[in-house]
């Protein structure tokens, strides 16, 4: 059996369900997706994710039971992404138009993207199908992976070296194809390249707060006083940090970022023998372009294993870049090609966006199922008894307590 998840029996709890969601936005897509398709008996919508899984949007599970014309019964499942309903996020979508990038993302960039491997006789896929329905801007409607074995590994564990290897695997096969199309295209729309850490609202809501909180508590993690210092004067730095990396550089090797691969945006699809057959992105929200440097980052330190997070870091940068290069050959890129040298100095130079990576994203990734999870506390300048959780969490107390001394040997805290 593959392993278990947070996903796979969604606790119930409530959550709004747009009023828009009725059999008759689906029917013309139903028409197209179901043989002899007659009409629509009836339609449920739940959840699509327990509580502290998903915190930018709402996924809700669609289910549709239709009758064909020889009166058989069959249904169809889908997972439907709409937007919180709080004032605050509706405010940073009126700036940011996150569904309606997402919904590029799938229907333009990623076919575009398995096009170029599909002209060099190679099938590559990235992600689930998107559909497109009469529902306004803010949705996004993607296949449910779920019925053909595709799941979320187990967040709080972290993935093991199989799976790391698996999703850096996708990402050089990502970030080549990108690379490959920029090359022979041209520049993406600018939609598609700003990513989330692009205004100094956002910095300061997530990054310095995050910051701020996990100096309040630092002195409770083992060795703290050998950092300290540096970790106050990091804090400090992190509007210059995003600044940095939001520039791409001509003479690096840049390349569209996914910008949120953490462990419950990638989903595994196992045999029956629980071999991975394959891997695929979700959540497709906030690409940025430049330096892959960025999805390195917060991949590897949000999302791997404790035991192999720091050990085997600079083994697996090698074993991206090896497929990276295998990549850019295949779709014969013009370019030269990058070194396994200049992707090192690439997280070197940004290794501040790893202390971003570890104070502002990791903490969610092994915080504990909670009702308290949401956006707007995510988001929220006053402080919170989740926002401390999060930094006391004895499981993020001991990733941390391995993670701050490397950072610190690495000089990215400098």
């Amino acid at each position: 059996m593959p392993p278990q998840t947070k996903d796979e029996e969604v606790n119930e709890r409530d959550v709004l369900i747009p009023d828009w969601v009725k059999p008759e936005v689906f029917e013309d897509l139903l028409k197209r997706e179901v043989k002899d398709f007659k009409q629509t008996k009836s339609i449920r919508a739940k959840a699509g994710v327990s509580a502290g899984e998903n915190y930018a949007t709402v996924m809700l599970r669609v289910e549709l039971d239709v009758e064909t014309k020889d009166k058989a019964l069959q249904t169809k499942a889908f997972m439907l992404k709409t937007p919180h309903q709080s004032e605050i996020y509706r405010k940073m979508i009126e700036k940011s138009d996150i569904f309606d990038v997402e919904r590029g993302m799938y229907l333009e960039v990623v076919p575009e993207l398995e096009q170029l491997y599909r002209d060099v006789g190679v099938e590559i896929k990235f992600g689930a199908k998107a559909y497109e329905i009469p529902a306004g801007d803010y949705y996004v409607l993607l296949e449910d992976l779920r019925p053909r074995g595709f799941r979320n590994a187990d967040r709080l564990q972290g993935l093991d070296q199989t799976h790391t290897e698996n999703v850096l695997r996708k990402f050089a096969q990502w970030h080549a194809a990108s690379a490959v199309r920029v090359d022979t295209k041209g520049p993406y729309e600018p939609k598609y390249t700003a990513g989330f850490f692009k205004t100094k609202e956002i910095v300061d809501a997530l990054c310095n707060s995050s910051a701020k909180t996990l100096l309040q508590h630092v002195d409770k993690y083992e060795g703290h006083k050998a950092y300290i210092e540096d970790l106050t004067s990091i804090s400090k730095k992190l509007y210059d940090v995003v600044d940095d990396l939001n520039t791409p550089k001509a003479e690096e090797f840049n390349a569209l970022n996914h910008g949120d691969g953490w462990s419950n945006n990638i989903m595994f699809q196992y045999s029956d023998k629980n071999e991975i057959l394959n891997t695929y992105f979700v959540d497709l929200q906030i690409p940025k372009y430049g330096t892959v440097a960025q999805d390195l980052y917060y991949f590897l330190l949000s999302s791997t294993q404790l035991d192999i997070k720091t050990s085997k870091f600079d083994y697996f940068i090698w074993f991206y870049h090896t497929e990276l290069v295998k990549n850019l050959k295949l779709l014969k890129y013009s370019k030269p090609l990058p070194s396994l040298r200049s992707i090192r100095d690439a997280l070197n130079r940004y290794s501040g966006w790893a202390f971003i990576c570890c104070s502002c994203v990791m903490g969610y990734v092994l915080l504990d199922p909670t009702d308290e999870a949401d956006f707007d506390k995510i988001i929220a300048h006053e402080d919170s008894n989740f926002k401390h959780s999060i930094f006391t969490n004895p499981r993020y107390k001991r990733h941390m307590e391995v993670i701050l001394p490397w950072l610190q040997h690495r000089g990215a805290l400098s």
